[in-house]
């Protein structure tokens, strides 16, 4: 692309040995039917052939850029293309997921607009089935009282508050467009080194800033069911990384004169005793003896902030079955009742896996 010609979206894909899925995702950016785009590819030190791919697809078309570094991290590779980004607007994408070919020029009027950020609907993708999520039908204009409510349900994405998940995704970041004007005017990047929840954190900093924004009923997005992603395989550090993230939100939460963020905060931690569970303690792959792994439970349940967050959390304040019968089993602390939810959801994905 000629550096005259004006971008509208820059697509920052961030990549880490997702070459199985890789090529539908770029063909997805190029087969944009609006053109006036970039496409910036972050290899993120992978060590399959998503770098080839991302070559090979570069010298095809000149609006790809490929950046290549060393392992540091989605944050990381999501900020470095956030910092040459050329376009008015940024669409972050994860490079096992594709986009709507037609999500730019549907998306179009509204970017023409005093919009600092646009969201949308998305689809779930699982092997070769899309399933739309059931989002608002309807436009929603967001204007500042509006943000304080997106955060509290980032916070809680599970919870009940205004703009709960099955109205508006408020977490993730792939059904979203961000101004980049705005960004950059507020100093708005993710989290350095931030280990799990990349996404909740960046939207907390984007909606404490936002003035004006919109959700709009369109599936732009279609985010794939991953099992080999590292938000779902075992990860023996995880109680680690929890303590960093725990540690951060609890100092954004401090500064809310809102007693709801507070609230919201314990019940994300809350969840987090739940996913340390499911890919730690209670995972498949945990070598660990049961002996072992119970009093590793009974002592995160035991320590604050979990513990405070457990006993003040109702199970009305869950939505889903599965994680009110799960965080049920963490309130009463009965390990062997963990133990048989992961054994059963296993079962579970292994059929879905199978059919």
């Amino acid at each position: 692309m000629k550096e005259e010609e004006m971008i509208q979206v820059s697509f920052v894909v961030a990549i880490y040995n997702v070459g199985k899925y890789l090529s539908r995702c770029i063909e997805s950016l190029i087969e944009q039917t609006r053109k006036d785009i970039e496409i910036i590819l972050v290899n993120d030190g992978s060590s399959d052939d998503s770098l080839e791919l991302c070559n090979s697809y570069a010298a095809r078309d000149d609006r790809i850029t490929v950046i290549d570094q060393k392992n540091q991290g989605a944050n990381a590779a999501r900020n470095h293309g956030l910092h040459v980004a050329k376009g008015e607007w940024i669409y972050f994408v994860d490079g096992d997921d594709s986009v709507d070919r037609e999500i730019c020029a549907r998306l179009a009027v509204y970017m023409d607009q005093e919009y600092d950020v646009i969201l949308f609907s998305n689809a779930v993708c699982a092997g070769d089935r899309i399933k739309v999520v059931k989002h608002s039908e309807q436009s929603i204009l967001l204007e500042r009282e509006d943000f304080a409510e997106l955060q509290l349900s980032a916070l809680n994405r599970l919870g009940k508050y205004r703009y709960e998940m099955n109205r508006i995704e408020p977490a993730c970041i792939w059904n979203k467009l961000y101004r980049k004007s705005f960004l950059r005017e507020y100093h708005i990047e993710f989290v350095p080194n931030f280990p799990k929840l990349q996404d909740i954190s960046f939207n907390l900093l984007v909606y404490d800033k936002a003035q004006k924004g919109i959700y709009v009923p369109i599936v732009g997005y279609y985010y794939r069911i991953n099992q080999e992603s590292v938000t779902r395989r075992y990860q023996n550090n995880i109680i680690n990384k929890f303590e960093i993230v725990n540690q951060w939100f609890a100092a954004f939460v401090s500064e809310k004169t809102d007693a709801r963020f507070e609230k919201a905060y314990k019940e994300r931690v809350a969840t987090h005793i739940r996913t340390c569970i499911v890919l730690y303690l209670c995972n498949s792959s945990n070598p660990e003896k049961y002996c072992v792994r119970k009093k590793k439970f009974m002592q995160l349940c035991m320590r604050e902030p979990y513990k405070s967050a457990v006993e003040s959390t109702s199970m009305s304040d869950y939505r889903g079955y599965k994680e009110k019968i799960l965080s049920l089993a963490v309130k009463k602390r009965q390990f062997w009742m963990c133990e048989i939810l992961c054994k059963m959801n296993d079962v579970r994905m292994r059929i879905a896996k199978e059919a």
